[in-house]
């Protein structure tokens, strides 16, 4: 098969591929990362590039013609120019977790204990093995296994530091065994698994103390934007599950190396992880098949909490480090709605409440009359910046904030120019243009003839292409994309599916627990999304029930939040999995009054 060298523009990344390959898997082998909201599609248009190809001697032979990444396969040598929209850039650091500090029970389930070890002599000829184990005895430790990584762990380590050693132990077993006293470095990862990000949080086990967090995409997304794209990718390709499995372990692994170079210590100072996420995800990173989540009755291989190691799994640990994927509850609820509700406490605080988590996949959970109940919406990832024209990730550049006045003044992200918008500030936007009557109460905007109610400024803004109606949101003079930011009639479209679901989510749990809006004592909105939008904006586009603004509050990544709470206790693990049972899932996919509440809430 024939090999074609393609460049990739301007970071000047060049590549051999193989011929009939994508555009879009070519750019994963130079590392160069796209946009691909849709899955390989052709839908979403993230993925546009500009391509020349390259004639003999390597004379460019024609001008830059534009194509999708996702649909054009590699025929020749050539030049692809990336626009810089398209390339997926995000803010490190900014997850907004709770500090964990002291206040918690630390009971991690994984202990170290400095131990002085025998030596042997010619009248003392007993095994390494046994001399650990008398010594154990002598201080009344309960164990009965020492596992093989440990055993060839053990001769060198204690002759490093004159038979003194450190035993690492799991329930009754020991599980690594180093030279020296090395008790105060015992480390834990706790990972927030989404589909579109993976937040990772390093723990000191000894005190339950977060030392670092670090996030970044999950690469998965080249494959679609949503979790049944995924599915149907491991369905459709020969190693899909395989790849997908492949691409979040080096995701995870490329932040939990992250995490010790900052920290100074190593990957196998870590022994133990929790792991929190959708169902298809956990499934995918434990690389079970996922295929029977996408179809009714939308059952998972499993929803037991499961405890395995890390070496089974190819995560940068310690070998026989432990870990936890907590339990989900159904198909398209997982274990980050038990962690939400675990770090939120609203299974155990009384009173009714809400919790809201915004994200690709809205979940949604009430407690209240004695019972939680819960489910899933298929929001999508508009919320998120994605499948939205002129959309984009949280990065430098994102106009985050809007306000709609006498004219439009918007921030974006770091301060520079704009390049898109990211779901807070398309939240704020078409909140502003329904108080300013730029849109009606069926998401239509109006025509640029019917806008004499409008400020001289506003009415220019508006316009009409061959896409439809648009409102400009940055000039071609704020951008740094060679265009102005609009919102499309179709951009307005999209947000009202996602708030759409989750709005009719929450009116058939309300009505199931057949509790009224005016009832409920808090409203919680979760996801590291719930940390840049206005109060103001969530109640103007109908997001959430009539209810006071006070009623409302943000609880950031509350997800990330539990996985943290059940790596430092394996009470909390338990507690995990006791409310995994507790939960009803509610199905709205069968739910006879989804579609009416779906239409309804449509509405602005």
């Amino acid at each position: 098969m024939k090999q074609y060298s393609v460049l990739f523009l301007p970071d000047n990344k060049e590549v051999k591929a193989f011929e009939g390959i994508t555009i879009m898997e070519a750019a994963g082998l130079a590392g160069v990362k796209l946009e691909n909201s849709c899955g390989g599609k052709g839908r979403c248009g993230k993925c546009m590039v500009r391509i020349r190809d390259r004639g003999k001697n390597n004379e460019q032979t024609v001008d830059y013609k534009k194509v999708l990444a996702c649909r054009t396969k590699i025929k020749s040598d050539m030049d692809i120019e990336v626009p810089q929209v398209a390339v997926s850039v995000h803010r490190k650091n900014q997850i907004n977790l709770f500090d964990l500090g002291l206040t918690m029970e630390v009971n991690p389930g994984i202990k170290k204990a400095c131990v002085q070890i025998s030596k042997p002599s010619l009248d003392y000829q007993v095994s390494d093995r046994e001399r650990l184990l008398e010594q154990l005895n002598d201080t009344k430790d309960n164990v009965n296994e020492v596992c093989l990584e440990a055993l060839r762990m053990l001769p060198d380590a204690l002759r490093k530091k004159e038979h003194l050693v450190t035993k690492v132990l799991c329930g009754d077993k020991i599980i690594a065994v180093e030279a020296g006293d090395t008790t105060n470095t015992l480390c834990g990862v706790a990972v927030d698994l989404g589909t579109t990000s993976i937040v990772a949080s390093l723990l000191d086990l000894n005190t339950g103390k977060q030392l670092s967090t670090a996030s970044a995409t999950n690469r998965q997304n080249i494959y679609g934007a949503d979790v049944i794209s995924r599915i149907t990718y491991c369905m459709e390709n020969k190693g899909g599950l395989e790849k997908l499995h492949a691409m979040v372990v080096e995701v995870i692994n490329g932040l939990i190396d992250e995490l010790c170079n900052i920290n100074g210590i190593t990957s196998t100072d870590i022994y133990q992880v929790t792991v929190v996420g959708n169902t298809t995800m956990t499934h995918l990173f434990t690389k079970l098949d996922p295929s029977n989540l996408a179809l009714s009755p939308f059952i998972p291989v499993t929803t037991r909490r499961m405890v395995l190691e890390a070496r089974d799994l190819g995560l940068h640990a310690a070998p026989h480090a432990q870990v936890h994927v907590l339990p989900n509850i159904a198909g398209f609820l997982g274990s980050d709605t038990v962690s939400v509700v675990l770090a939120t406490g609203i299974h155990r605080d009384g009173g009714t409440k809400l919790v809201i988590d915004i994200g690709t996949n809205g979940e949604i959970v009430l407690a209240g009359r004695g019972e939680i109940v819960a489910c899933s919406t298929a929001a999508g990832p508009a919320f998120e910046g994605a499948q939205i024209e002129y959309g984009m990730r949280a990065a430098e550049g994102a106009i985050e904030e809007v306000i709609i006045g006498e004219d439009v003044e918007i921030k974006t992200i770091g301060g520079y120019a704009a390049r898109g918008i990211c779901g807070s500030g398309l939240l704020d936007a078409v909140a502003g243009m329904i108080a300013a009557g730029i849109i009606d109460a069926s998401g239509k905007i109006i025509a640029p003839e019917e806008a004499s109610h409008l400020p001289p400024q506003l009415q220019k803004r508006l316009g009409k292409g061959d896409g439809g109606k648009y409102f400009v949101l940055a000039t071609e003079e704020e951008t740094t994309i060679k265009g102005p930011v609009l919102i499309t009639q179709k951009d307005i479209r999209e947000l009202q599916l996602a708030k759409g679901a989750i709005k009719a989510g929450i009116q058939i749990l309300l009505a199931d627990q057949e509790i009224e809006p005016g009832e409920l004592d808090k409203i919680l909105l979760a996801g590291t999304f719930g940390n840049y939008i206005k109060k103001e904006s969530v109640i103007t586009i109908g997001l959430l029930p009539s209810i006071a603004p006070e009623k409302i509050e943000f609880v950031g990544n509350a997800a990330g939040m539990g996985a943290q709470m059940a790596l430092i206790s394996e009470n909390l693990r338990m507690e995990a999995d006791r409310i995994a049972e507790r939960i009803r899932h509610v199905e709205l996919a069968s739910h006879k009054d989804f579609h009416n509440q779906f239409i309804e809430a449509l509405y602005f």
